[in-house]
């Protein structure tokens, strides 16, 4: 029977293959790259002093519509960064906590941005720490990611009581990928004043948070509303539910299209599939539409009949009333979203093939 640091150690390597996967990257690092376990303890991703927010290689890049190429470097210890920046308080707010491997310049941060800046005019702050964390360090396993939740904290009371351009946690949307969820939760444990208004974790990690800890995990008391997206639950994802909303796509646990030659590669698919969804759901007019089901079981068989009006949007536009567990199917390429499944929809069209 493996125990449980054997357990860690097998999906600490996963994560590792995953890393690869989320961040895309098309040249090699110049790090030397952990090449066994005992390297996790102590490689060039282990967080190096001051260790004091803001750190220099934990970065706010703030992207507009008018610099949606480019972003610019916010300064949190100088209220004129902000004053001369493009932020525009009238316009949504969204912080955006990458995985391990990710990056400003990387997908998914970068299909993000531009599927909002499609949609019209957002101020997208992505929380850059692609230079400092390319794979896991043990060492710091308890520690890095509450240090990286303070730093951000520090990120939300700058626009809190920003001199000019101030905006309310309440009125921020922070969204979090894997280890990001996590430590978008942590913040909740750091802010004096107010509350974030709304957390979406993609896919949270269970690398990090397998116990009982609820202090620890993302869960529905971080935020005014917090809804997560599960794609790789109970392996590399969190089986849940944490949230006011926690959505199940196909099931939650293995997405379509991801069987590949290894297992690492398949599991890798299923934990990195929720970017797309969420991405697709900003501007989808089909829509990722879940309703709600007694048990997995039940939707896995077909004996899930949802009233109409229980269907919600899963994503970008889900409605902040949403409770409890719901399941969504989706298409294997995209356009993933397969829009309406309501009775309506059937009843329209069985109508239409009878006239036909």
């Amino acid at each position: 029977m493996l125990t449980s640091a054997k357990c860690f150690i097998l999906i600490g390597i996963a994560i590792l293959r995953v890393s690869v996967t989320e961040s895309q990257e098309n040249e090699i690092p110049s790090e030397k790259k952990a090449q066994s376990v005992r390297d996790l303890f102590n490689t060039t991703s282990c967080i190096q002093p001051p260790y004091r927010c803001p750190h220099p290689k934990m970065q706010f890049f703030l992207y507009t519509r008018t610099t949606q190429e480019k972003g610019e470097l916010l300064n949190t210890l100088d209220n004129r960064s902000l004053t001369a920046s493009n932020f525009n308080p009238l316009h949504p707010t969204k912080i955006v906590v990458h995985g391990f491997g990710g990056g400003r310049n990387l997908s998914p941060s970068t299909d993000m941005r531009k599927a909002y800046f499609t949609r019209g005019n957002y101020n997208i702050i992505i929380v850059d720490y692609g230079s400092l964390v390319k794979e896991p360090c043990l060492s710091q396993i308890e520690w890095a990611p509450r240090f990286a939740s303070l730093c951000i904290t520090q990120l939300v009371e700058y626009l809190q009581y920003h001199p000019k351009k101030q905006v309310q946690p309440e009125q921020i949307h922070t969204i979090g990928y894997s280890v990001g969820a996590h430590i978008l939760g942590l913040v909740a444990n750091y802010l004096k004043v107010g509350k974030l208004g709304r957390i979406t974790g993609l896919d949270p990690t269970i690398f990090f948070y397998m116990g009982n800890n609820r202090s620890r995990d993302l869960d529905h008391t971080d935020a005014l509303f917090v809804d997560i997206l599960h794609t790789g639950a109970g392996i590399l994802g969190q089986w849940g539910p944490n949230g006011h909303a926690d959505f199940y796509v196909n099931g939650g646990s293995s997405q379509p299209g991801c069987a590949h030659d290894t297992i690492f590669q398949t599991l890798s698919c299923d934990h990195t599939k929720v970017t797309p969804y969420f991405i697709e759901s900003i501007n989808s007019r089909a829509g990722f539409w879940a309703g709600p089901c007694s048990s997995l079981f039940s939707y896995l068989i077909g004996w899930c009949e949802p009233r109409d009006t229980e269907y919600v949007l899963m994503g970008e536009h889900v409605s902040h009333n949403a409770r409890g567990v719901y399941y969504v199917t989706t298409n294997a390429k995209p356009p993933y979203a397969r829009g309406f499944p309501g009775k309506s929809r059937r009843l329209r069209r069985q109508t239409s093939l009878t006239k036909s």
